[in-house]
């Protein structure tokens, strides 16, 4: 009877003291929950329950510890207003409203099987428009239909009716602010969790394939202010193994690297340039390798335009398509100044408002035909500014924002065999 009393009291003893048990896996602080919303949200006020879903499986070392597909769960805690600097863009078109961002901290992830989980984030503002950019040879680029079909997929996402009914609301000069659905956070874990063992492991999908290492960077890179030679830190999101199925490096192994280049943004739309590359990896255990490897792929805010060279070269770009279209908007005011019969009808004269200042350039452009001409004038220069004559857009990849690494196991393989030959031969030369 005492020895059954003595083994319970040890085993809630153990469980106190935060002792993990054979069928949990410990999930350690750090780790990154990264999920997107599922549908819109209007910021209202600070407590606003908001849902997401895990994009991207979390592992400990070589296990899967939460599952793709994981609904996390939380609250909007404070929603702050841009300074009036930040908000002349919207201004010029026409929109009033003050630019609000809101914190998010998730405290609950929900497994599939509906386990439930209390967890501890830190705060985390959401990131919209969020794409990859990768280096892919010639051969295999996409086509001009295939990027056609890429450029329609938001459209054919869920929750239409909704999109089309914000997108509506949000043209107004003063209206509500919104969460855009598909918004990222990055959740990062205060304290350390404790996860069921899957009895199944569930298959994830890398976001551009399994063929590369994926990592989340732990130092923040810019463009506008890393200087040549800095030095940078990674973390590895997945365990990743050799094309002959050898584990290389379990999941939360640390890289370090370097910034080898680096271009700021300028006038005149010169965009800024990163290039950065990893050199040593140091797993849990202490042991340090060298790392062969070239970045492949990034996941980015979609405003930056990235793209990545063969080298590795992250480059911020300005789309083609406002080039073209930001001379194309001056046709439109150029006809109506050689024939004004042009804007003679209200149509008409809405659309030339609008190009320049929103619903608002829409309405007073009723008053004439010069009206819309002016306004029409006005977009076309602003459009024309932002295209050829503005700043550049910086390269800015924040803490935890994916990287994809091509590795090189063959020079792995040499490396290593070249390190055990000058250890034997420094053994043979002792006397």
């Amino acid at each position: 009877m005492s020895f059954s009393f003595l083994a319970a009291s040890m085993r809630l003893t153990a469980a106190e003291e935060g002792q993990p048990s054979a069928n949990t896996v410990v999930v350690a602080s750090g780790n990154d929950l990264r999920c997107k919303l599922e549908k819109g949200l209007r910021m209202t006020k600070p407590g606003e329950p908001i849902t997401a879903k895990l994009v991207e499986a979390v592992y400990a070392g070589t296990t899967l510890a939460i599952p793709e597909g994981s609904m996390i769960k939380g609250h909007v805690s404070s929603v702050f207003t841009a300074p009036l600097k930040k908000r002349a863009r919207r201004l010029l078109g026409g929109d009033f409203t003050p630019p609000r961002t809101a914190n998010v901290t998730f405290d609950h992830v929900i497994l599939p099987d509906g386990t439930a989980l209390q967890v501890h984030t830190d705060t985390t503002v959401g990131i919209s428009g969020m794409q990859t950019a990768q280096y892919l040879p010639r051969a295999q680029r996409p086509g001009i239909r295939q990027k056609l079909r890429n450029a329609a997929n938001p459209l054919r996402g869920p929750n239409k009716l909704q999109r089309l009914r914000q997108a509506a609301i949000t043209s107004l000069p003063y209206h509500p602010e919104y969460i855009d659905q598909g918004t990222i956070f990055d959740a990062t874990l205060i304290e350390p969790i404790r996860t069921p063992t899957p009895v199944q492991p569930a298959e994830t999908r890398a976001s551009i394939g399994d063929s590369y290492l994926h990592l989340r960077l732990l130092t923040p890179l810019t463009s506008e202010r890393m200087a040549r030679g800095a030095l940078i830190e990674a973390a590895v999101s997945r365990p990743y193994y050799s094309s002959d199925h050898v584990l290389l490096y379990p999941a939360g192994t640390k890289l370090e690297g370097t910034v080898t280049k680096v271009v700021a943004a300028g006038w005149m739309k010169k965009n800024g340039a990163l290039l950065f590359s990893f050199h040593a990896a140091q797993t849990s255990d202490g042991t340090t390798t060298n790392v062969v490897a070239t970045v492949a792929g990034i996941q980015a805010a979609g405003g930056q335009g990235l793209t990545v060279g063969q080298e590795g070269n992250v480059r911020a770009t300005t789309s083609l398509l406002s080039r073209l279209r930001a001379p194309v908007s001056l046709i439109g005011p150029s006809r109506a100044v050689a024939d004004p019969t042009v804007d003679k009808t209200a149509w008409s004269r809405a659309g030339g408002g609008r190009t320049g200042f929103g619903l608002v350039g829409a309405g007073a452009a009723q008053a004439s035909a010069s009206t819309a001409i002016g306004f029409g004038y006005f977009g076309g220069a602003v459009k024309m500014y932002d295209a050829f004559l503005a700043k550049g857009s910086n390269v800015e990849l924040p803490v935890n924002t994916p990287v994809f690494l091509r590795v090189d196991e063959k020079a792995r393989l040499s490396n290593l065999g070249n390190a055990q030959a000058g250890v034997l031969s420094g053994e043979v030369g002792k006397p």
